[in-house]
């Protein structure tokens, strides 16, 4: 028996701010509801969709239309409050009018208790974390899907009476806005400056993903405590008597001894401890066939998210062996004449496109895009692994001025990037896509800029 979340909100009018992805599931979710939708979308092209439907397009950056308006859902792409609100959130501000997302919506009007909600927050490696995690339950679980900021909108899920579990990817953008959240199982991977013009600084940032810990009160809290944040959050929960949540810690750089519950990566050796006691350990390199160190602390974390499920360590690190990873996620393309070709498209920050870099080796390196506040580009622990940079994008000249003391060209565009760095290549090199910047200046998103890469690689 499905449960209808409609059946649960009372008739009111509601304002969608956002006709993409998310708005069009909200509209959807809204249907033959009864509550009188007026939506708003400041693109035409996407206005345009809907204006011979049965949906009221109607201004909402217009003060003279909020009477009477009770709630405003808003996409994750919206200005909520910094850099500036978008006049829409400024009217409902100023009407008392309470703003929520799609994710908020899910959270509270999730009555199903067989429903088990797994969130993943952070700055880089969500989307493989949360797939793997989906991977592995789906050898010991009927029903297990992935959504939120991959895969399926949340509000687009069906809900039974039948146990089910849920593994969402969500963004800052997301969290920060969600006035409900209550995962059963909510994971911290790592802070790196992204977003920082979005969330008014990087203490923004960190709060818009703690919040998923401080108002979603999970009953598993599975934290990376190898950075400064990661560790205040653990210790906080940890020690505030308002806070009924068991803390997992995880680190790749320590063995954790003083934490009740604790998973440890040495020289890719797995340990789990609990109460001062090792419960398993293991080479947990022989089981991902994924590229880079800092995978290996992703396939930590759902391990032990897995392990909380499925008893059964070595049968959860056996199902990971069938895992191939994400499109544009450090995705191998082509070898020509003994040259490889690496799309890691989804490499959007530097702290990103630098765990990429330590992966490989004898590197041409292409770079730039739309430079992200705050973002630093500190080489220093990886230069020698870089032959060349290749730049592109609207920073491309700005950034030559930090990698002076490497050889580099400006090449602009990519299609440029990636002829240039062939013709100057020799058998054993790695020709390296990793923007380490956002792709809105040329591309419409990271996938369409991956997908442009290997369609000029199979090319050559």
């Amino acid at each position: 028996m499905n449960i209808d979340h409609k059946h649960n909100i009372k008739k009111r009018k509601i304002a969608v701010l956002g006709l993409g992805i998310t708005g069009i599931s909200i509209i959807n979710y809204f249907k033959n509801s009864g509550n009188e939708l007026i939506c708003w979308d400041d693109d035409i092209i996407k206005r345009n969709k809907f204006i011979n439907g049965n949906i009221k397009i109607q201004n909402l950056s217009d003060p003279n239309i909020w009477v009477n308006i009770d709630l405003l859902l808003i996409s994750p792409g919206i200005p909520y409050l910094y850099p500036n609100p978008h006049p829409a959130v400024i009217n409902a501000l100023d009407n008392s009018v309470r703003i929520d997302n799609d994710i908020g919506l899910f959270f509270e009007n999730l009555k199903n208790k067989k429903t088990t909600i797994i969130c993943v927050t952070g700055s880089n490696g969500k989307s493989t974390t949360v797939s793997l995690i989906n991977h592995v339950l789906l050898n010991f679980v009927k029903n297990s899907e992935v959504g939120g900021n991959i895969g399926r909108p949340v509000l687009e899920f069906k809900i039974d009476d039948c146990e089910t579990f849920k593994v969402l990817e969500l963004s800052s953008y997301q969290i920060e806005i969600a006035n409900f959240l209550s995962p059963d199982i909510a994971i911290f991977l790592n802070l790196s400056k992204d977003h920082l013009e979005r969330h008014g600084g990087i203490g923004g940032y960190f709060n818009s993903k703690a919040k998923l810990f401080y108002n979603g009160m999970p009953k598993f809290s599975i934290i990376n405590v190898d950075q400064p944040e990661g560790r205040f959050l653990a210790n906080f929960l940890e020690n505030n008597a308002n806070f009924h949540t068991t803390v997992i810690q995880i680190s790749s750089k320590k063995i954790i001894k003083k934490s009740n519950w604790s998973v440890s990566l040495i020289d890719g050796y797995l340990i789990e401890r609990k109460d001062g006691v090792e419960l398993f350990g293991s080479n947990i390199r022989r089981f991902i066939n994924l590229p880079g160190d800092h995978n290996l602390i992703n396939a930590c974390m759902a391990y032990i998210t897995c392990k909380l499920i499925q008893k059964d360590p070595i049968a959860i690190l056996n199902k990971m062996k069938s895992f191939k990873g994400l499109p544009h996620r450090s995705a191998f393309v082509r070898k020509i004449n003994e040259v490889t070709f690496i799309n890691d498209s989804k490499a959007t920050n530097m702290d990103s496109a630098l765990k990429s870099i330590s992966t490989y080796d004898r590197i041409r390196w292409i770079v730039g895009g739309q430079k992200k506040e705050g973002d630093q580009f500190n080489l220093q622990t990886q230069e020698k692994k870089i032959i060349k940079i290749y730049l592109i994008g609207s920073c491309a000249v700005e950034l030559s001025e930090l990698f002076k003391s490497i050889n580099y060209s400006i090449c602009i565009n990519l299609e440029k990037a990636v002829q240039e760095a062939y013709k100057e290549s020799e058998p054993g090199d790695t020709i390296l896509l990793a923007p380490g910047c956002a792709s809105f200046d040329q591309f419409e998103n990271f996938e369409k800029r991956g997908e442009k890469f290997c369609e000029l690689v199979n090319y050559l």
